[in-house]
C-alpha cells in the first residue's frame, strides 16, 4: 500500500501537469498568431549563404498540388535511408540514437513502474493529457499556420504550415510502417506488476493501431516543431518554445501509459531527423 507521502506526491504531480497541459495547448493557439503577424521575413530554407535577418524577400508559394508529389517523393527518402545509414551516411546520429534507443529499451522495466504501477495517473487516460487532446493540438498547428498565413498574405507562414503537415504526414507513415513490423505492447496493455521486458512482436491491435513502438504522437510532434523551430530560428524563443511543447505534449504519453520511454526517445529522433533531412532539405 502506497504511504500517505507517496500519495501526496502523485496528486500534486498530476495537478501540476494538468496547470502544464492547459499553458501548452494555449501556446499552441497563439504560437502562430504571434508568428505570423510578426514583420520580419526569414530566408527560403534552401538559402544557405544569408541569414534569415538579411534576407527579407517574400519566398514563392508551395504549390498545394504539389503536397502529395512531395510525400512521397520524402517516404522514398525515409525508407532508403537505413541503406545510406548501412553506407555511412550520417553513422555517427545513427550510432547514438541506436545506442541511447538500447538503453532505454534495457531500463524501460525501472523507469515504468512510477506510471505503471501507481493509481495516481488512472485518469489521466480521460483527462486533458488524453492521447486525443494532444493529437489534436499536434494536428491543428500547421493549419493554425496555413489559415493565418493566407489570412495576412504571409507566405512564409503559409509555407511553414504546409511544411509542417508534410513532416506530420510523413512521420505518421513512418512509425505506423514500424509499429506493423515491431507489434510492441503499449504499458497499458500489461497488468498492473506485470512483466515489462517481453513486450516485442506480442500487440494483437488493428490495422489502424499496431503498437507502442515509436511514439507516432512523440515524432508528429517533434516533427512539427522541427519545422517551426528551424525556419524561425533567428527569433531565439521560437526554438525553445517549439521544442518545449513538443516535449511536454511527448512526455504526457507517460502517465497516460500509452509508451515507454524509448518509445518516446526513439520518435522524438525520427520526428527531428525526418524534418530537418527531408522536409526542410525539399528543394
Amino acid at each position: 500500500m502506497a504511504s500517505w507521502g507517496e500519495v501526496d506526491s502523485g496528486v500534486l504531480v498530476a495537478c501540476r501537469m494538468r496547470n502544464l497541459t492547459k499553458l501548452v495547448l494555449l501556446l499552441v493557439l497563439a504560437f502562430p498568431s504571434e508568428l505570423a503577424l510578426g514583420q520580419e521575413q526569414a530566408s527560403p530554407q534552401n538559402d544557405q549563404a544569408r541569414s534569415p535577418v538579411q534576407a527579407v524577400e517574400t519566398e514563392r508559394p508551395i504549390a498545394l498540388k504539389q503536397f502529395g508529389i512531395d510525400i512521397l517523393h520524402q517516404q522514398r527518402q525515409i525508407f532508403t535511408f537505413p541503406w545510406r545509414a548501412a553506407h555511412g551516411s550520417h553513422w555517427k546520429a545513427v550510432a547514438g540514437v541506436t545506442l541511447g534507443t538500447a538503453a532505454l529499451v534495457v531500463l524501460d522495466p525501472y523507469t515504468e513502474p512510477p506510471f505503471h504501477d501507481r493509481t495516481q495517473f488512472d485518469n489521466y487516460k480521460t483527462g486533458p493529457l488524453r492521447g486525443r487532446n494532444t493529437t489534436l493540438a499536434v494536428t491543428v498547428t500547421p493549419a493554425v499556420f496555413f489559415v493565418m498565413g493566407l489570412a495576412t498574405h504571409n507566405t512564409y507562414t503559409r509555407n511553414t504550415g504546409l511544411l509542417a503537415a508534410e513532416a506530420l504526414v510523413d512521420t505518421q507513415v513512418a512509425s505506423f510502417a514500424i509499429k506493423q513490423a515491431v507489434g510492441r505492447l503499449k504499458p497499458s496493455d500489461i497488468p498492473p506488476h506485470g512483466n515489462l521486458r517481453d513486450t516485442w512482436f506480442k500487440y494483437e491491435g488493428n490495422l489502424v493501431n499496431g503498437g507502442g513502438f515509436p511514439s507516432g504522437h512523440t515524432a508528429s510532434a517533434f516533427g512539427v516543431a522541427t519545422v517551426i523551430a528551424e525556419r524561425y530560428r533567428h527569433r531565439r524563443w521560437v526554438p525553445f518554445a517549439a521544442y518545449g511543447v513538443a516535449t511536454v505534449l511527448s512526455l504526457s504519453r507517460l502517465p497516460t501509459r500509452a509508451h515507454f520511454p524509448s518509445d518516446i526517445f526513439i520518435g522524438a529522433a525520427m520526428g527531428y531527423s525526418i524534418s530537418h533531412f527531408v522536409v526542410l532539405r525539399r528543394q
